[in-house]
């Protein structure tokens, strides 16, 4: 009889293993439904799982449950992080009364007139207001917002808009990585980090001079392989049109802009008072509480943000994400990654150790952030870190923070803004193919993956 459950379990965590395999090759495919796709993933794992597997043993020996829920359904809403949902469902209502407001617009038109159409000075104010923006924004609300904007403005001055499409989209995920809240992989790790060993300002703290160094990188970068581009000069004629553009013209009300940027500056420093150790509120709760300030702020209702501001799709995706892996890994399947680092850590990790942890997850998390998606390789790498000893020096997690992030502009199925961008563009008549932009963007992915190693190492040698 034992031998018998234990070639379920074999057979189950095998079928489990293809399926999600299954599911992400599918989600690579162009005109798929990657809601529809994941979600029905989840579906067929979680049949799978309950049918084959000893699913409590499961969940307590791999996903460290310290109480398995008698239902499996409650055992399965366990697997999903309710805090990165609700910070997904927060910073989505409150762009949507930011752009409705018509603040990026007037953003946007503010540095066309400031840069007079330099190409330089408009590439860098856009990849700067890109990275800002990528600072509290979720990447997709960030490459939507300004991927047109930077069509819209490329189209006016009449150049090419590949160079700046593409360093907007990289710049958010490098915009992405200073805040907990502004990307997947941050929220996903933020929320797995002891409550008291790890704040917002913290985070940032530890994060920033990093992006800043690989916008520096990405700056000089861009400056050398589009040099061509980037010297075209603009015609007295057309700086004198700039200089006549009015950013307020297009404003129904002044009033807006400067509501949103009450908004957005009590976003901010809400995310700032959760880092006070007395404080109660997280940082979702801040942003759930910043909604509420909004709509008030904006005297209007929420039903209509619940109906066009929410990112939906967006939401359910992400639920059906977590369930999918975090039953992959209750079967069992990532254990021989994790077996491997903690027989390299020891029982009693070394400097040493954690080096070499942190260049293997550096070398193996980029592929897999590269082909698999940031939020699926964030989500293997947070179980992976769960099921190592604890204690880990806070310059290994950064290790797998900045492993998640970085790998997703390896390829375009690594991010959903990097393939956004390339539609943009596609649809502009500049098409780029999955090859090309592999090609061309590989020396600067290496480049901060590296990099991203090396500021892991730095923060361990540290002691940090």
């Amino acid at each position: 009889m034992a031998g018998l459950l234990g070639e379920l379990q074999w057979i189950g965590t095998i079928l489990i293993v293809i399926v999600v395999l299954a599911t992400i090759i599918l989600l690579t495919k162009e005109g798929i439904d990657s809601t529809k796709i994941t979600a029905t993933g989840a579906l067929v794992v979680s049949l799978l799982y309950l049918i084959l597997m000893d699913w409590e043993k499961g969940f307590r020996d791999n996903l460290a449950f310290e109480e398995v829920p008698h239902n499996f359904l409650e055992a399965l809403a366990k697997t999903v992080n309710i805090e990165a949902i609700l910070i997904i469902f927060s910073i989505g209502i409150i762009v949507a009364i930011t752009k409705g407001a018509g603040f990026f617009d007037f953003v946007s038109l503010y540095i066309v007139k400031l840069t007079r159409g330099d190409p330089k000075k408009l590439i860098l104010a856009l990849g700067g207001l890109t990275f800002f923006v990528s600072m509290f924004f979720d990447n997709l609300s960030a490459i939507i917002l300004l991927g047109s904007l930077t069509v819209v403005t490329c189209k006016q001055l009449e150049i090419n808009p590949e160079p700046y499409v593409l360093f907007v989209g990289i710049n958010t995920i490098i915009g992405g990585l200073p805040t907990p809240v502004s990307s997947i992989p941050n929220i996903i790790f933020f929320n797995l980090y002891p409550e008291e060993g790890m704040s917002f300002i913290k985070f940032t703290a530890y994060m920033f001079p990093i992006a800043i160094l690989f916008f520096a990188i990405a700056s000089a970068f861009f400056f050398f392989v589009y040099r061509k581009q980037l010297r075209i000069k603009v015609t007295d004629e057309k700086k004198e049109q700039i200089g006549r553009i009015n950013p307020w013209s297009g404003i129904a009300d002044r009033k807006n802009i400067w509501k949103s940027l009450i908004l957005l500056s009590f976003l901010f420093v809400g995310f700032l008072l959760t880092s006070i150790p007395s404080n109660p509120l997280d940082v979702a709760l801040m942003a759930l509480i910043s909604v509420f300030f909004g709509l008030f702020l904006f005297r209007t209702d929420l039903k209509r943000y619940l109906r066009e501001g929410v990112e939906w799709e967006m939401i359910i995706f992400a639920i059906a994400l977590f369930v999918l892996m975090g039953l992959l890994t209750a079967a069992g399947a990532l254990l021989p990654l994790t077996n491997m680092l903690t027989g390299v850590l020891g029982p009693d990790p070394t400097t040493g150790g954690l080096i070499l942890v942190a260049v293997i997850i550096g070398a193996v998390g980029l592929p897999i952030a590269g082909f698999l998606n940031s939020f699926s390789a964030a989500l293997i790498f947070s179980y992976i870190f769960k099921a190592l000893p604890a204690g880990l020096l806070t310059g290994l997690w950064f290790g797998f923070v900045l492993s998640g992030n970085i790998g997703g502009a390896l390829t375009p199925l690594g991010s959903i803004t990097i393939l956004m961008s390339l539609e943009i563009l596609n649809r502009e008549g500049y098409p780029i193919s999955f090859l090309k932009y592999v090609k061309r963007m590989l020396p600067l992915t290496l480049a901060c993956g590296v990099l991203g190693v090396a500021y892991s190492i730095f923060l361990i040698a540290l002691g940090l």
